[in-house]
């Protein structure tokens, strides 16, 4: 707001000392008194219907209804390295965008802020144009998947459209509220699902430990450990257009016939059932039973090409080192880490990822989940009528920048997002402040050229 007292001051602008100060009063404004930083940094989702998604009318082309914030992390719960800085400047390769079976088929992994084939836009067009012709509406993070169920449906319409559905009634029935890291804390202490590390492709390894499950456990309650790490991940853990899918190892070390995480694993296949297709990336079998390593050939023999690219049944866990930094994995899974004996939060290092490597940069940046919020973190179908850049560019949190330059990582952020913060910063600079004439006097005498004090108080 333009204050009329300021406009006697013959510099006609504003101070850097009042700019600082300025910019201080609104930091501590948007902390609140007791010096916390807003929900949009800590990650915490607060209310059940998250406040970025309940202002948005469409979503990637799609009439958008507000979603339930379908996880709940304490900020401390977060664990440090959940969005490694490799993350940020990683570009995957095509086989890592869309897989490619033997047979002809394919499969997309990474939907979100990439091109799509023609074939993919003119199936998005049609499945737009039938939900509008429906009033379907759905959430944010259905929508944004619209590709991804139309691939599993091979392009019809009226299916991907039924699929979406269905995950929504499915995702409002399971999140009436969200699941909480508290709530599930005496759960995940025991080690049966907790993410470990990334592969070489920075997609986030969920260990899934067979024997650890107790025996008291109903199958749902191992499920819904899968799906709180699942919401975490795609929360925390991924960047559209780079990182949109997790590896899963399961062990089956120590595994008794009449444990219940048998029932437990099957059960899963409900959970994977109601997961946005392409979202896992491969699964690991590692550590069987003598006879469960006596009929992987028989069971192999009975899969789809599909289902062999994705299931890997791992006779020596030395395999891995293709597919992972050695850094990444504990060592009954063939890497060089010490079994962990905290599971959540999740014991996540920090890279290099190349496969194979031994050693840990100890001085990575951590923390950096705080620079994308929800909205970014999700991402938007490809757009023809945008330029490449802004289909390309990922939406970042108001105070990445500065997160960034402090850390010494502003390289990191796209130019285009660069010039966007820059020129906010400086319309920020430049907004003229309300203040009252002695104000303006007295930070004028003490903030103005010497030349031009005098001129300013003849003025006034």
């Amino acid at each position: 707001m333009t204050c009329k007292a300021w406009d006697s001051c013959c510099c006609n602008g504003l101070p850097r000392l009042l700019r600082r100060r300025e910019g201080q009063e609104g930091k501590e404004r948007k902390l609140g008194k007791a010096g916390k930083e807003p929900d949009e940094l800590t990650g915490v989702n607060t209310v059940n219907t998250s406040p970025e998604d309940s202002n948005e009318s469409h979503t990637s082309g799609f009439l958008s209804r507000p979603e339930a914030c379908p996880i709940e992390v304490q900020p401390h719960n977060i664990a440090r390295y959940s969005l490694p800085q490799e993350c940020l400047s990683y570009i995957p390769e095509e086989e890592a965008v869309v897989m490619r079976f033997a047979n002809g088929d394919k499969e997309r992994l990474i939907s979100s802020n990439v091109e799509l084939s023609n074939e993919e836009l003119a199936w998005l067009k049609a499945l737009r144009k039938e939900a509008e012709r429906q009033q379907k509406a759905f959430f944010p993070s259905v929508a944004v998947a619209a590709v991804r169920f139309l691939g599993d449906a091979r392009g019809d319409v009226e299916q991907a459209l039924k699929d979406m559905e269905e995950n929504q009634r499915w995702r409002a029935s399971y999140f009436p509220k969200p699941l909480r890291d508290t709530e599930l804390l005496p759960d995940l202490a025991h080690g049966a699902v907790y993410f470990c590390g990334r592969d070489v492709a920075l997609r986030p390894a969920l260990v899934m430990r067979a024997g650890r499950v107790p025996f008291s456990w109903d199958p749902q309650r191992f499920a819904r450990l899968f799906v709180f790490c699942v919401e975490y991940f795609l929360r925390y853990m991924a960047v559209p257009g780079r990182v949109e899918n997790i590896c899963v190892i399961i062990d089956l070390n120590d595994l008794s016939y009449r444990h219940m995480a048998i029932p437990a694993l099957m059960e899963l296949k409900d959970v994977f059932t109601n997961q946005n297709a392409g979202r896992v990336f491969r699964f690991y079998v590692c550590n069987m039973p003598f006879l469960v390593r006596a009929l992987v050939n028989v069971v192999e023999a009975a899969m789809t090409e599909r289902a062999r690219q994705k299931i890997c049944f791992v006779s020596d866990v030395a395999q891995l080192k293709d597919d992972f930094a050695l850094n990444q994995l504990e060592k009954d899974l063939g890497g060089t880490r010490e079994l962990a004996d905290s599971f959540f939060p999740f014991p996540l290092p920090p890279g290099p990822f190349t496969a194979g490597s031994t050693d840990s940069n100890e001085e990575a940046v951590g923390g950096l989940h705080q620079i994308l919020t929800q909205v970014g973190v999700r991402g938007r179908l490809w757009d023809p009528a945008q330029s490449r850049e802004s289909n390309h560019r990922v939406e970042y949190a108001s105070t990445a920048r500065e997160f960034l330059r402090q850390n010494g990582l502003e390289h990191l952020l796209d130019a285009e997002h660069r010039t966007k913060c820059a020129g906010e910063a400086r319309r920020q600079q430049d907004e003229p402040v309300d203040l009252s004439p002695e104000e303006v006097s007295l930070r004028c005498i003490f903030s103005c050229e010497p030349l031009l004090k005098l001129g300013c108080q003849i003025r006034k």
